[in-house]
């Protein structure tokens, strides 16, 4: 099966699966205060202990920022400790005093990639042979995450290209010059990107998807109409941007 298959975790927090490579993309964090949803102890504890056939030999961990709705530094490191993979990518200074997570990705990650990139430069990586990535650096939206580099990802899955743009800001001209010549079968973000006309307008005239998959959502337990705007919102611009679909609800599968 050459399907491109994507399970949401909680949050960000997504596992790709092509074939028989795994990547999980800021998908490792526990539950904390605040709205944003955090993996369930249940979940968790599975995914730490590599267990079940959807966490068992996940090749590849990307983190797009550390922030806790996407990243928990113990919880990392405890599952690299359980879990073998082929690479992990992490920005570098966001975790340069986390010493012991940095220590078990040399002990137990095949590669790991610390992204220092300047704003404006691309690097492309080749995972295996019909999976590469490119990553670039965007800022964070809001102003007072202005200091936060955030890692754009686009996947390439044998010529189906999947981006994800975490949380970056909405700089359509930006991510225009980024994505130059770049064709976006699916593009995952976040419901700003709906919401917000910058956000509409960076999927419009910078991203250019097939289709957009909306995540980074709270779960009902934690909603507090965050998910009614959302759904108000695919409902009001559904006729003037690519097909939406909504990942939202736990181990919610998806096939691309």
């Amino acid at each position: 099966m050459n399907d491109l298959k994507v399970t949401l975790l909680a949050n960000a927090g997504i596992l790709l699966r092509y074939k028989n490579t795994k990547l999980l993309l800021d998908g490792i964090h526990e539950s904390a205060p605040g709205m944003f949803s955090g993996l369930s102890e249940r979940l968790l504890a599975e995914l730490l202990a590599g267990g079940g056939p959807l966490f068992r030999n996940i090749d590849y961990v990307l983190f797009t920022h550390c922030h806790p709705d996407h990243f928990t530094a113990w919880c990392t490191e405890a599952f690299l400790e359980n879990n073998r993979v082929k690479g992990l990518l992490m920005p570098d200074r966001q975790t340069a005093d986390l010493v012991s997570l940095r220590q078990a990705a040399l002990r137990r990650a095949e590669r790991t990639w610390l992204l220092d990139l300047p704003l404006g430069v691309r690097e492309t990586i080749p995972l295996q042979e019909d999976i590469s990535l490119t990553v670039f650096r965007s800022h964070h939206a809001g102003k007072q995450y202005a200091e936060i580099e955030n890692f754009c990802y686009l996947l390439d899955f044998a010529g189906r290209k999947v981006f994800i743009i975490g949380d970056g800001d909405y700089d359509a001209a930006y991510f225009a010059r980024m994505l130059a010549g770049e064709t976006i079968e699916t593009a995952f973000v976040n419901p700003l990107f709906i919401n917000l006309a910058e956000g509409r307008e960076v999927l419009a005239q910078a991203v250019k998807p097939a289709r957009v998959v909306v995540y980074h959502i709270p779960f009902v337990d934690r909603d507090k109409g965050f998910r009614r705007l959302v759904r108000r919102d695919i409902e009001k611009y559904q006729n003037s941007l690519p097909p939406l679909a909504v990942l939202w609800d736990e181990l919610q599968e998806m096939t691309l």
